[in-house]
């Protein structure tokens, strides 16, 4: 029979958090630019049309009307889309700590039976609506919160239905590497593991 051991949540938990944001942020990048890549080759016939257009922050319309790569427009403008998708990783990493936190001390406050009901890794709930709200709100200021010069420029060019898709799957990345990251938790959130009994003499 295995025999559980406890885990320290703080050296098992927090070294995955610590780089959750880059990992949750690359991913998202990665597959917000392929939905640009395929939106841009379906609607202008070029697949780095939507790609090149974040480099307007640096080089203005002519970075909109580019549909062929080139360093100029194509490495400034998907640069420019990483590091914002991994800002907005990083919030996301922050709300879902916060979250994290507090449900935490509500179930310590109502004691082990809403431990067991409220068990790490069975609630999805939470994770999808955060990825939701999170990604809404990129939206939201990508197209409404800035000005002009400062919004990614791709929603200059793109249908609605492409935006729809280039942020679904924006969120979908926040979302995949969240539920992977609770999976990994979930050994020592529970404060199990199991390990090899020892040999009777």
């Amino acid at each position: 029979m295995l025999a559980p051991t406890d885990l320290s949540r703080d050296h098992t938990v927090r070294p995955l958090a610590s780089t959750q944001w880059l990992w949750s942020g690359a991913l998202a990048s990665l597959l917000s630019s392929l939905a640009l890549a395929w939106h841009g080759r379906q609607r202008h016939g070029s697949s780095v049309a939507l790609l090149n257009s974040p480099s307007h922050w640096l080089y203005g319309d002519r970075a909109l009307r580019a549909n062929m790569p080139s360093w100029r427009f194509t490495f400034w403008g998907m640069l420019i889309h990483h590091l914002s998708s991994l800002w907005w990783a990083a919030l996301h990493q922050l709300l879902s700590h916060w979250l994290e936190n507090r449900s935490t001390a509500v179930r310590a406050e109502q004691g082990p039976a809403a431990e067991a009901v409220s068990a790490p890794g069975h609630d999805l709930a939470k994770p999808v609506a955060l990825a939701a709200a999170v990604t809404t709100l990129a939206w939201l200021v990508d197209t409404r919160g800035v000005p002009p010069r400062l919004r990614p420029g791709f929603e200059r060019r793109a249908s609605r239905q492409g935006m729809a898709l280039v942020y679904g799957a924006f969120g979908a990345g926040l979302l995949i590497a969240s539920l992977a990251r609770r999976h990994r938790q979930i050994p020592a959130a529970t404060g199990k593991t199991c390990r090899a009994p020892h040999a009777s003499a």
